[in-house]
């Protein structure tokens, strides 16, 4: 038995996707690998696990709040006006620049046309 699904649950299922492989990606787990516990005390090491941290949750929100593309501006307006540090972050300042950056970055696409092709 066929199954059908309308144009809009089809194209906002697509940036979901997209969203939630993007955050797959970023695998945190890699940094509880033994071999990495030495570099967590180089102040780069850190900025750089906050970075991904960052992506990772706000990648997350995005595969979650993709219906629309309008839903996801409104998502990500609410993300920077109610960001809070995250207690995984070695730095909070540093982590939420990075936020910031990714909403900004996403964004960007977003008015840009660069992620149409999710909702069309």
């Amino acid at each position: 038995m066929a199954t059908f699904t309308s144009r809009n649950a089809r194209d906002s299922k697509k940036a979901s996707d997209y969203f939630s492989k993007m955050h797959s990606e970023l695998d945190l787990e890699k940094y509880k690998l033994a071999k990495y516990q030495e570099l967590f005390q180089l102040s780069s090491f850190q900025n750089m696990h906050d970075a991904d941290l960052a992506y990772f949750e706000v990648y997350s929100k995005c595969a979650k709040n993709s219906w629309t593309k309008e839903d996801l501006l409104n998502c990500l307006e609410q993300e920077e006006r109610l960001l809070i540090k995250h207690p995984n972050a070695f730095n909070s300042d540093a982590y939420k620049q990075h936020v910031r950056k990714a909403i900004n970055d996403i964004k960007q696409q977003l008015n840009g046309g660069a992620l149409d092709y999710l909702y069309v």
